[in-house]
């Protein structure tokens, strides 16, 4: 029995926006409903971000029992029998971007030093994406824990961080073997103190000057982080009707015919 979250990033489909909120309580609802799922978290693409390059738009964060048999109960649900297969989610979401993957809790939640009191349902979150060579997997985790999260959590702003690892057990197949989410009371601030992503060789060197968990003898060089930040769901307003087509304009009327010349 092993705990840990579905997390399910989606977009809209093309055309399909309104009708993608209109169905998302649904498509909540219909996950709850599975035993073993105990509680969701809802969030949105927030306004201030991190890494620049486009993420999915919305993400839920469902919390598990245990893994295995909601993975089953989600692959039977939505008619995909091994990680090969198509998805069949309702065609209210993107099907080329949707990134639904099972993680296991690699850590405890760890509380930031001095962390704000903020209800859970205030509460922004980052996802960072992690990447880490194969040769480093199996140490990943403590290494993070020991060399990253700590200077994560003590920016300003921060709640708590934890770290996810993958499940063995899903429904895709995955991109990213880790994930660390860090709660925190004001994305703008934790964005502006946020380490900026290694994107070029250039950012690359000066992100090695400053932060030392990255530096070429540290156990966690070669890491890539995608890191984005996100703030409670809320459900757009529908878009304004159109406005009204303006009346046709009245015909001019027409001239009167010439009399005939008389004689």
């Amino acid at each position: 029995m092993a705990e840990g979250v579905f997390v399910v990033l989606s977009d809209p489909a093309t055309k399909k926006e309104e009708a993608y909120h209109d169905h998302y309580p649904e498509f909540i609802k219909d996950i709850l409903s599975i035993p073993g799922v105990k509680k969701v978290h809802s969030f949105m693409f927030g306004p201030h971000q991190v890494d620049v390059r486009p993420l999915q738009q919305f993400f839920l964060i469902f919390e598990l029992e245990d893994v295995e048999p909601v993975r089953n109960a989600v692959a039977e649900k939505y008619g995909v029998k091994t990680s090969k297969e198509n998805l069949r989610f309702p065609e209210v979401f993107d099907a080329t971007t949707i990134m639904p993957t099972f993680f296991e809790y690699a850590s405890p939640v760890i509380p930031a030093p001095n962390a704000p009191a903020t209800p859970e349902e205030q509460q922004e979150i980052v996802i960072s994406l992690l990447s880490v060579t194969l040769d480093k997997q199996a140490t990943f985790v403590e290494d993070y824990l020991n060399e990253r999260l700590p200077t994560m959590i003590e920016i300003p702003n921060q709640i708590s961080g934890q770290v996810f690892a993958l499940s063995k057990f899903q429904i895709q197949n995955a991109i990213y073997p880790f994930i660390a989410l860090y709660r925190n009371n004001d994305g703008k601030s934790v964005v502006s103190a946020w380490p900026k992503p290694n994107t070029n060789w250039r950012s690359i060197a000066a992100a090695r000057a400053t932060d030392p968990t990255i530096r070429q003898d540290g156990r966690l060089y070669g890491m890539k982080t995608r890191d984005f930040m996100f703030v409670p769901y809320v459900k757009p307003d529908p878009p304004p009707p159109p406005p009204p087509k303006p009346a046709p304009a009245a015909k001019p009327a027409a001239a009167p015919a010439p009399k005939p010349a008389e004689g």
